[in-house]
């Protein structure tokens, strides 16, 4: 249970942990280290079945869950338990032969050495406890105690969750370490961390003892000297104070100003510090990170590690060259910068390559329909084999069909014909989502998901061609028509006012949302749950009335999805019902009084307003508004429809990626498809050595696929100065303080009167309009649903400034100007 420096070797991290690893294979190596030992993990173990605190942690950790606010609660009592604990009679003695080998009443370190630790793939330093200067051996087999009970300190247990690894199965030994009364102490890298130089080393040094360095206590020396002993570059630090030994542990003290103002080492210091450590290196045969003291010009190593971040550096360094590849003497002209920044409201990750597909069956028939009257526009955004997103540079140009420019442009202007057309497909493709829903996708074979992934792909083709033809384009093209109309009635208003009321998709599952905060209210103890943040499930499962209300709610909405350009990534209220909570806290925080969505503007009155104002013409404009009204409808419906066509693709996809590959994990399978390969794949019946490169290649390629798009965010928005420019979506001044939501997890933190900031809108995120004061978003556009939700609360929104959730953070005050479309901090 105890072994010597000597008698450890690297291998024996399991037992020695880390540290202890490092320090017995260094002594071996004959590297100048003061002697010591180790309390191994199998003294841990022994100390926990003496006080059966090890029965305690496997019952305890199982029922947990991984839920971290229960093993934060365990982890306490746990901590508790082993500081009282008494050690096992063999190990207590065999700790005190060994401390009293040392020398008399000596001072030594007792260090954590965490089984787990300073590994190539992790490190944990600094997870577990260290204590300096300890003398006197009631006091050393206290540190041990504590240093046990450091495995389960907060921090510890949280890093050990976020990284993976097994709560129950992990171990710790203790360092017993004679101490160096250091002159000077800091750390030593063997390969340049900043500019990742393998030829260049960096030193951090400073007086006293090492930890004022190691913990950042003190701004260091600085030192870059080649592995020649050359020295580079010196930055002399304030070296504010130093750590000393005290009567009991160490004390922190000021250094004198003289010292201050020099330099901490000498040149020879500088040369034996290089000597010893590039042994070190040479011995482990990696980059290592090492700390180091000095007293009476000798050099003791203290530990040294592999430095964990230096390849994930370089691999991001060398990411950030490839990301340039893509973006760099790109020129996006002015035309598509501004329809681009309204995309990216529907776009604001990467996509997946079979995602992608969906995503531009959608977008495609814009460029379609415009072809159609003679003008061609660019595919964008653009993907390449690697999965790489980003925009295309190219311009507009113009096609033999501009001579039907003028007769097709009279059609969809023709407000009637367009109107029925809506009626006709919007029957169809209501009653072809039925028939889907009916379908069985568990059980279907390789042919009927093939069939069903053909058939859905051509009807979202269609859906949405029809739907910009019809309903969206002739509204577009209409827009200066009707402010023309409406502003006799107010200049401030735009055709987006005649919206005012609209009975459509959003509103509907808004106005749900809020009748189901008004029943909450009802029952004091559903409330205060939701508002806890009691997860969907607990609630469903402990409130009968709570049931009830969510039941009717899915049946009408539970295919609105969060992002609803996404078929594969998306996710709908029914496969994701804490959404569901989300919204409603924020609402049921507010005063009871403010949950029926009150609002100054009225479309009746405006109705009565323009009746006045154009007399016997009033008819005819009547009728008109009522289609251009109706085509706003068909927009939020056809959404919804593909938002349910969605969630069955997903199905498909799944039940798909089970058959070619043997799991639903569609993401790191199929996806990686391109929708044609897929096709391929599916009617040969096996994936074959190409998909599966592909699919590995483009899994591989993901992480730049992301770091490339948001890069090429940086072409379409302006970033310069600290007045942000965007578009205006709703008019009005206001100033507040700022409120970032990243995404609906964070709608508990809206407050009422706050701006919301975001990076977008979607129609989930209508309920926080009614407690926002005025909307930022980094994407979008006068034709966004930010904008025209915006208006029907009558609050003021500046849309696609690019940056402003980067820019500013909660609490900052800013005046978001909606008649400019400008926003600015104050």
């Amino acid at each position: 249970m105890i072994l010597n420096f000597d008698e450890i070797k690297k291998e024996d991290v399991l037992l020695a942990g880390g540290k202890g690893a490092n320090l017995g294979e260094m002594t071996s190596a004959n590297i100048n280290v003061p002697s010591g030992f180790v309390i191994t993990s199998d003294g841990y173990r022994d100390f926990l079945k003496e006080n059966s605190i090890d029965i305690f942690i496997e019952n305890e950790i199982k029922k947990s869950g991984n839920d971290e606010k229960v093993l934060l609660s365990i982890s306490e009592h746990l901590r508790n338990k082993i500081k009282s604990g008494k050690f096992p009679k063999l190990l207590e003695n065999t700790i005190r032969q060994k401390y009293f080998s040392l020398g008399d009443n000596v001072r030594v370190a007792v260090r954590s050495s965490a089984t787990a630790e300073d590994l190539p793939d992790a490190s944990f330093a600094g997870q577990q406890e260290t204590y300096l200067n300890v003398q006197g051996i009631e006091s050393v087999l206290n540190g041990v105690r504590n240093c046990y009970a450091s495995l389960w300190g907060n921090r510890a247990v949280s890093y050990r969750l976020h990284q993976g690894y097994d709560q129950s199965s992990v171990s710790i030994a203790v360092v017993i370490q004679e101490m160096v009364e250091s002159e000077k102490a800091g750390v030593l890298f063997t390969v340049n961390p900043v500019s990742k130089k393998e030829n260049e080393t960096l030193i951090n040094a400073s007086y006293g003892l090492g930890e004022s360095v190691v913990s950042g206590r003190v701004t260091a020396d600085s030192y870059i000297v080649d592995k020649n002993g050359e020295i580079i570059e010196v930055a002399i630090g304030s070296k504010e104070t130093q750590i000393i030994y005290a009567e009991k542990n160490t004390v922190e003290v000021a250094v004198c100003d003289n010292d201050r103002k020099k330099r901490a080492l000498n040149d020879k210091e500088i040369l034996e510090l290089i000597k010893s450590c590039l042994n070190i290196e040479k011995h482990y045969k990696m980059p290592m990170d090492i700390e180091w003291a000095i007293k009476d010009d000798e050099v003791y190593i203290l530990q040294a590690r592999a430095i964990t971040t230096l390849k994930h550096s370089i691999d991001s360094l060398s990411e950030d060259n490839l990301v340039q590849k893509y973006t760099k003497d790109k020129k996006i002209n002015k035309s598509t910068r501004k329809m681009m920044s309204f995309l990216l409201e529907k776009m604001p990750f990467a996509y997946r390559v079979l995602d992608f597909d969906y995503f531009t069956a959608i977008n495609d028939q814009k460029v379609n329909i415009l072809s159609e009257v003679g003008i061609v526009l660019p595919r964008n955004p653009i993907i390449d084999d690697d999965g790489i997103q980003t925009f295309s540079d190219t311009g507009k140009r113009i096609n033999k069909n501009i001579f039907k420019f003028f007769k097709i442009l009279r059609n969809m202007k023709d407000f009637n014909s367009c109107y029925h057309k809506c009626k006709d497909f919007m029957r169809i493709y209501k009653s072809k989502i039925e028939k889907i829903k009916c379908l069985n996708f568990e059980n279907m074979t390789l042919e009927e998901c093939k069939n069903f992934i053909e058939d859905s792909y051509i009807f979202l083709q269609k859906l949405a061609y029809d739907r910009f033809k019809y309903a969206l384009f002739p509204s577009v093209l209409n827009d200066k028509k009707f402010t023309k109309i409406i502003k006799k009635v107010n200049a401030n208003y735009s055709s987006f006012d005649f919206y005012w009321n609209l009975d459509n998709k959003t509103s509907a599952v808004t106005n749900d949302i809020y009748e189901m905060a008004c029943e909450i209210r009802k029952n004091e103890s559903l409330k205060r749950d939701v508002i806890s943040g009691e997860s969907y499930k607990e609630l469903y499962e402990n409130h009968d009335d709570f049931k009830d209300i969510t039941d009717k709610f899915m049946r009408d909405n539970g295919f609105k999805s969060d992002y609803n350009c996404y078929c594969l990534s998306a996710k709908t209220f029914i496969e994701d019902p804490d959404r569901l909570i989300n919204i409603l806290r924020p609402i049921l925080n507010t005063d009871e009084s403010s949950d029926e969505i009150k609002q100054s503007k009225d479309f009746s009155e405006l109705m009565i307003r323009l009746k006045e104002i154009y007399g016997h013409k009033f008819q005819d404009i009547e009728k008109q508004i009522e289609y251009f009204r109706y085509f706003h409808v068909v927009r939020e419906e056809t959404q919804y429809i593909w938002e349910t066509l969605f969630y069955y693709v997903r199905q498909c996809v799944k039940r798909i990626n089970c058959i070619l590959i043997g799991t639903e994990d569609y993401e790191i399978g199929i996806a990686n498809l391109f929708y044609k390969e897929l096709l391929e794949a599916m009617n040969r019946g096996s994936l074959n050595e190409s998909d599966k490169e592909k699919i590995n290649r483009r899994n591989e390629k993901f992480p730049l696929a992301i770091k490339v798009w948001d890069a090429s965010k940086l072409l379409i928005f302006e970033t310069n100065g600290d007045v942000l420019k965007g578009v205006s979506g709703s008019a009005g001044i206001v100033a507040g303080r700022v409120c970032i939501i990243n995404n609906p997890k964070e709608f508990y933190k809206m407050k009422k009167g706050d701006i919301l900031v975001c990076h977008l809108t979607d129609p989930e995120w209508t309920p926080l309009f009614k407690l926002a004061s005025a909307v930022v978003a980094d994407t979008g556009s006068a034709l966004s649903h930010a904008a025209i939700v915006a208006r029907e609360f009558n609050i003021p929104a500046v849309l696609g400034v690019g940056f402003a959730t980067t820019k500013y953070k909660d609490g900052d005050m800013i005046q978001v100007d909606g008649n400019k479309g400008v926003v600015r901090g104050l």
